[in-house]
């Protein structure tokens, strides 16, 4: 029976997790330019945040499986231990590539943090409650988001960006205190023998697709990524015991769910990448003022989220989502149509209503997935849906990325002179305007994009079930109700 004291303390514990996590990026970014200037390599200054992008998407349907298999104390338990450990050894790094290689095995261990603390959350409350307690782990990623740059600066500048990284060993330590002693798993688990060819030609197929993704190689990474997968596909369809259960993707409700959401990845990566360069470069804001815009997409998130867990049940599921998926739609379309005349809160109003429709969406879906499935199964669609949103945003910000430089053509070199405050000052005010425009053409062309994206999401969102299904009491997903 899961007392009212296990779910405080489980909710307790995966919130400080989720805080570890969630500051940590925003820590380091704020004192890489430090770390840049004392171990070099700015050359491969993008490939300390890539590595840990990329390592924790390839890990989290891993660290899904297995939460299922091993149960989620387990698995957290390594998480938080592994996160803490490589982000201390990383602060001790004496070069860039060491540092590369530790935030990569960092985010390998944040690949089974974050969605084994949204199965933990799955386990503790029923359908009802949920939603409510799921929308609220926006406000950690908000808050994160605010104390990590403040944090990180002070750290930097009073003690050594070194502490960047050791900040998270008192709060991690608080969380695997709370998780040894305060947390017990609330069901079984059935130890299986695991699909080691199926996992391995997964976990290749995966890495070398997101290293495509990240244009290392695209023409060699590609080819090599599709045959892995489909090889790990054909592997899936002989196992016994499948590392993963396809079944579940082709599952009406949950194939759905994870179509929407490598969609929302796409939106939400591609509105992070490229709303600050529109700032910035075509209507001459400052870094701040970019800031503000993003910051107001995060807020839209947080209400978007924290709201919706109260009507989910009364509104139904897919009424919900359409109605998310229709705001995401509108705040895209006011993008596309925004101009260097138009004004900076302008951007932000719809920022923030984009981030409302991420909202609006995001919980639902994960909440519905969660219901859908057995106890067994739930770390595993946890994963998935977590994975999908990674997948997304890479891919997202890939191809809008090349839509953007094809757009620009000769004149890209040009544009990216009007992103930096200080060089913006040395272009001859003449031909100001005219790369203005050019850039500005580029970038309502990626809002385009985006709103086509936010479309088919909300034709996948007509699949999803009027209803939120009842708990799963079997041993495969519900089915979709119409």
């Amino acid at each position: 029976m899961i007392t009212r004291r296990h779910q405080v303390l489980g909710t307790i514990l995966v919130m400080t997790g989720t805080f570890v996590s969630a500051m940590d990026t925003s820590v380091v970014g704020t004192a890489m330019p430090t770390i840049i200037g004392e171990l070099g390599g700015i050359d491969r200054y993008a490939w300390v945040f890539s590595a840990y992008l990329l390592a924790s998407t390839v890990g989290t349907p891993i660290f899904g499986r297995l939460a299922d298999m091993y149960g989620r104390k387990a698995v957290y338990i390594f998480a938080l231990i592994g996160f803490v450990a490589f982000s201390m050894i990383a602060g001790t790094s004496t070069s860039i590539d060491e540092l590369i290689v530790l935030r990569g095995l960092q985010g390998l261990a944040a690949g089974a943090l974050i969605p084994t603390g949204f199965t933990i959350i799955g386990d503790l409350y029923d359908r009802a409650t949920r939603a409510k307690i799921s929308g609220l782990f926006s406000t950690v990623w908000v808050g994160a988001a605010i104390l990590g740059p403040a944090i990180g600066g002070f750290l930097t500048q009073a003690l050594s960006w070194r502490w960047t990284f050791y900040v998270n060993l008192p709060i991690g330590l608080v969380a695997l205190g709370l998780l040894i002693f305060g947390y017990r798993d609330t069901g079984e688990h059935h130890r299986q023998q695991i699909d080691w060819p199926g996992a391995i030609a997964f976990t290749a197929g995966v890495t070398v697709l997101m290293l495509a993704l990240n244009d290392l190689a695209p023409l060699l990474t590609v080819p090599i990524a599709v045959v892995l997968i489909l090889l790990f596909l054909r592997l899936e369809r002989g196992a016994g015991v499948p590392f993963l259960d396809l079944g579940l993707v082709r599952d009406p409700l949950i194939g759905a769910s994870i179509g929407m959401t490598l969609a929302a990845g796409a939106i939400q990566f591609g509105a992070t990448s490229f709303i600050p360069p529109f700032v910035q470069g075509v209507q001459g804001g400052q870094p701040a003022e970019a800031g503000l815009a993003l910051g107001a997409l995060s807020v839209g998130w947080t209400v978007g989220s924290t709201s919706i867990g109260w009507v989910l049940l009364r509104m139904g599921v897919r009424r919900v989502v359409m109605a998310g998926s229709v705001v995401l739609v509108a705040g895209g379309v006011g993008l596309a149509f925004v101009s260097a005349a138009s004004s900076i809160p302008l951007v932000a109003a719809l920022s923030a209503v984009v981030g409302l429709g991420m909202g609006l969406t995001g919980t639902p879906i994960l909440v519905t997935v969660q219901t859908a499935v057995t106890y067994a199964q739930r770390a595993t669609v946890t994963s998935l849906v977590q994975f999908a949103r990674s997948l997304g945003g890479a891919a997202g910000v890939a191809g809008l990325g090349s839509l953007l430089t094809a757009s620009l053509g000769a004149s890209a070199g040009r544009s990216a002179a009007l992103l930096d405050p200080v060089a913006r000052q040395d272009v001859d005010p003449a031909s100001l305007d005219p790369i203005r425009a050019v850039l500005a053409s580029g970038l309502h062309a990626v809002f385009v994009a985006m709103v086509v994206v936010a479309v088919a999401g909300t034709l996948l969102a007509r699949r999803l079930p009027v209803e939120m299904p009842a708990e799963a009491t079997g041993m495969g997903p519900t089915a979709a109700a119409d």
